[in-house]
């Protein structure tokens, strides 16, 4: 028997088939989901517009938080904060800074930060800035938010901050504190009051200061891996490189996801650039892990049982992402047995995509289309 529209449209969207799930909600008329399909897409202004003819009672709670993010979106922090107040909701101190003290950027011409040299170099890539006046490394983490470091050196650099709730660092749950650095300069690219997240897990031979998918969604961002080196040009005002295109999703406001695979198997990844995981390979060789995922997570992309029983496998079959294939990685498994990247908005996330996969390309984060554009070491379009 084929679902129905609603039906379909819902397993459509746990599936992570957007624009399918889209196409279909709108034929049910599921205003609800066609505003979240809106809002990880970046079309804000509609998803605002549709959420805003819904009556009270088709206003879910699960909205509030993804409609506060899409005003965020839109650099309208009060807007967010008058939004949380109708619906409710406690104003969480981060938000408030961000109303009270709204971030600006000036970047009025490209910039190129060279990769800078560090033991982790290879697996995280660090450029050079100054927050508050202080030079610094800033490792690009996609799974960051704005700028993250230890409670050490945010005191160190004159970052006050409050206590802000807890939420996951990796696979730890920890009470994060937020405060602004009142200058953040990237070699001439200068933004004020730009949040941080304070967190105690950065600290000893972690005390590094993360630069994260809230800080290059104000560009137009190439991490170019193979040229060792980070491109910010202005949004709006430089088009992308002609390349392999592949659509992202949002959630929230940082968490970027795509679909990809393994083998012949449809999977959606949570692109997250930060993630370390360095391991020893079959010939002694120390690798980086291109994908984090639990052990049930794996057994439902078809990975055999007696494979898991380490802490790590190479993958049987190549990796995908959007028409990207790379064969031979290694997989780590998580230690947790479920994973705080499961779910977003009800989309089934399968696993963390890293730097090790991304690191073959010269790749641009296009948040006025939603895509990445890919070319490879040379320069060229990246093909499968």
């Amino acid at each position: 028997m084929t679902p129905s529209r609603p039906r379909a449209a819902r397993q459509a969207w746990i599936s992570g088939e957007v624009e399918e799930a889209a196409r279909l909600a709108a034929e049910a008329g599921d205003d609800r989901l066609l505003v979240l399909a809106d809002l990880v897409r970046g079309r804000f202004e509609p998803a605002l517009a549709r959420y805003e003819a819904l009556t009270n009672a088709h206003r879910l709670r699960a909205l509030d938080e993804p409609v506060a993010h899409a005003w965020l979106h839109l650099d309208l922090p009060d807007r967010a904060c008058e939004h949380l107040r109708r619906r409710r909701r406690r104003v969480p101190p981060d938000l408030a800074l961000r109303r009270d003290h709204p971030m600006t950027v000036k970047a009025p011409e490209p910039v190129t930060l060279p990769f800078a040299d560090h033991p982790l170099a290879a697996y995280l890539p660090a450029v050079e800035g100054a927050v508050n006046g202080h030079q610094v490394l800033l490792h690009l983490d996609t799974g960051g938010t704005f700028l993250v470091m230890g409670a050490e050196r945010a005191a160190a650099m004159g970052v006050e901050s409050v206590p802000n709730g807890r939420r996951f660092h990796g696979v730890t749950r920890t009470q994060v504190r937020v405060g602004l650095a009142h200058e953040l300069d990237l070699g001439g690219a200068v933004l004020a009051n730009v949040p941080v997240d304070v967190v105690p897990t950065l600290t000893g031979a972690q005390d590094i200061v993360i630069m994260g998918t809230c800080l290059l969604r104000r560009f137009l961002s190439t991490v170019d891996t193979p040229a060792g080196r980070l491109l910010l040009a202005p949004r709006g005002r430089h088009a992308p490189p002609v390349g392999t295109q592949v659509p992202f999703y949002l959630w929230g406001d940082h968490f970027m996801f795509a679909r990809g695979g393994y083998g012949t198997r449809d999977l959606v990844f949570f692109v997250d650039s930060g993630l370390v995981h360095v391991l020893e390979d079959e010939d002694g060789t120390l690798r980086q892990a291109a994908v984090l995922a639990t052990r049930s997570q794996y057994r439902a992309w078809g990975v055999p049982r007696a494979d898991l029983a380490a802490t790590h496998l190479k993958a049987a079959h190549p990796l995908r992402l959007g028409a990207l294939e790379q064969p031979g990685h290694l997989l780590s498994i998580a230690p947790t047995r479920t994973a705080p990247w499961s779910g977003f908005g009800g989309i089934t996330v399968e696993g963390l995509l890293s730097q090790a996969f991304l690191a073959e390309y010269a790749w641009t984060l296009d948040f006025d289309r939603h895509e990445y554009t890919f070319l490879d070491g040379r320069g060229t379009p990246s093909r499968p």
